[in-house]
């Protein structure tokens, strides 16, 4: 009896597990790096850096680790729109028209986790 219940708690445990890696790989499913605003020039690419996520006038944006840096991706997933939370990114960043002030520098991610 001992045994059929130990081993029915660990079935349990085991599929406890395996719903967590299919909501994990979810989340990466739903990116898409694509450019969502083709009609401005890409101007710099930033591979692998670090940063996190701030609000801003009620929009997400990406502060880079030294705090220098905002961008505002327009492709940031909801799952990451948190604020406080850590990231690593790639993104292309984005022309702004001489007639525009932005919160952050436009730009569209092509990589973040």
């Amino acid at each position: 009896m001992s045994l059929l219940l130990h081993s029915f708690l660990i079935l349990i445990l085991l599929s406890g597990m395996e719903g967590c890696h299919i909501s994990d790989k979810s989340r990466h499913e739903s990116f898409k790096a694509t450019d969502c605003m083709p009609d401005r020039k890409s101007q710099e690419v930033k591979e692998d850096q670090t940063g996190s996520i701030l609000l801003v006038a009620e929009q997400f944006v990406i502060l880079s680790t030294d705090g220098n840096s905002r961008y505002l991706a327009c492709n940031l997933p909801e799952t990451f729109k948190k604020e406080r939370i850590k990231i690593k990114y790639s993104l292309v960043t984005k022309e702004i028209f001489p007639n525009e002030r932005w919160i952050a520098t436009p730009a569209y991610l092509t990589k973040i986790e």
